[in-house]
């Protein structure tokens, strides 16, 4: 690229005789302009070279706009999977990729170039396509151009307490002993005071735009209630501050713990029966979908993705998938908690729940499978095994 050279992963999947069906092209990410214009001419120099030749590409965030623009396939598809776009690129990243364009062409949105090299544009859930469509820089788009929401999966490595060997014990669905071992360990750490029946509750790092002042209103309100709760000690250096004054005020009931780095959130996630969500723009359900491979119950506001994808629990009917609270008000926050705090006491209905979050989990199976459908519509075949 220019008068530089760089080197480019190229992972190559399920090939037979040197005729790959699926391969992956990566780079190590710098400036956005950098990227997208060393995935492209990437992409250009494979294609030059006979070297891939795809019936599909998926462009996989913003920075693959040039790459999706360079490929031959007869199927494009334009994937963002945080459901944001990036905002108008710095003069430095436009000269980059002015300078690696054979014709000098500038490009100021990437989600623009991308949406114009794409048959379909994806997103992870129907509020990041609504929030995404009305961007000025989408005004040249098709208008037979398809937004599809799909549910990307949450199931990558670690996420499988069956097999995630950094979890104090394991277990899945059929077998829930090592859930309660991982609570013990939990609650070691913690300092906590754990009866049978007491409600494990987590939360996500405290933050200022995801309720975090909501969220330590709405715990100090839960005294005489059979709930423990573990904050994360990384977050709003303020309101984690708070934080610890509250653990200190309830000492074996709340106590703020843990790194933050992915081993530890898979760990508490484990060990947790709910999780305490508070993004009210929550647009690609990840959390959620973390929590629920662990059989942990998600607690989030009805808003953005957990609205799109989650299911408010009806013990009457025993149905649901978690527990929806209406906005970002304490006494609400409160309520919720309080619902997940008497159905952990209840083993009748809390033992099935548990199990049913396993089976609500988005696996990347059937997100690929979707994908294949998508791809399916342009009557054109998908690249084989895109959903194994």
């Amino acid at each position: 690229m220019g008068a530089k050279s760089y080197e480019l992963s190229l992972y190559e999947g399920k090939a037979a005789l040197s005729n790959a069906e699926l391969l992956v092209i990566a780079a190590e990410p710098g400036s956005r302009g950098h990227t997208a214009a060393l995935l492209g001419s990437a992409v250009k120099a494979l294609s030059a070279d006979g070297l891939i030749t795809p019936e599909v590409t998926i462009g996989w965030g913003e920075t693959s706009a040039i790459a999706l623009s360079a490929t031959s396939a007869a199927i494009r598809l334009f994937a963002l999977p945080s459901g944001r776009i990036g905002p108008a690129l710095a003069p430095h990243d436009v000269q980059v990729m002015a300078t690696s364009a054979e014709d000098g062409t500038t490009v100021e949105s990437l989600l623009a170039l991308g949406s114009l090299s794409a048959n379909a544009i994806i997103a992870p859930s129907s509020s990041a396509t609504h929030a995404v469509e009305s961007d000025p820089a989408l005004a040249s788009r098709a208008s037979d151009e398809p937004f599809v929401a799909i549910r990307f999966g949450c199931d990558d490595p670690l996420h499988d307490p069956a097999t995630d060997y950094t979890l104090p014990a394991n277990y899945s669905a059929a077998s829930l002993e090592g859930k309660a071992e991982c609570r013990r360990a939990l609650a070691r750490r913690g300092s906590l005071a754990l009866g049978a029946r007491t409600l494990l509750l987590a939360t996500t790092p405290l933050r200022a735009d995801q309720g975090g002042e909501e969220i330590l209103a709405a715990l100090a309100r839960l005294d005489g209630f059979d709930v423990a709760v573990v904050i994360p000690s990384w977050g709003d250096r303020e309101l984690v501050e708070r934080a610890n004054i509250l653990a200190i005020e309830h000492p074996g009931r709340i106590a703020v713990i843990g790194d933050n780095d992915p081993t530890e959130e898979r760990r508490v996630r484990a060990a947790a029966d709910a999780i305490l969500l508070g993004d009210p723009d929550d647009r690609t359900g990840r959390a959620a979908g973390t929590a629920l491979l662990y059989g942990t119950l998600p607690i989030a506001v009805d808003a953005a993705a957990s609205r799109d994808y989650l299911i408010d629990y009806d013990p009457r009917s025993a149905t649901g998938s978690a527990i929806l609270y209406e906005d970002l008000r304490a006494f609400e926050i409160e309520s919720a908690i309080r619902r997940a705090i008497a159905l952990r006491a209840d083993p009748e209905l809390w033992g099935p729940l548990v199990s049913g979050l396993f089976a609500s989990a988005p696996k990347w199976s059937t997100s690929a499978a979707l994908i294949e459908e998508v791809c399916a519509t342009y009557d054109l075949p998908a690249a084989e095994g895109l959903a194994s």
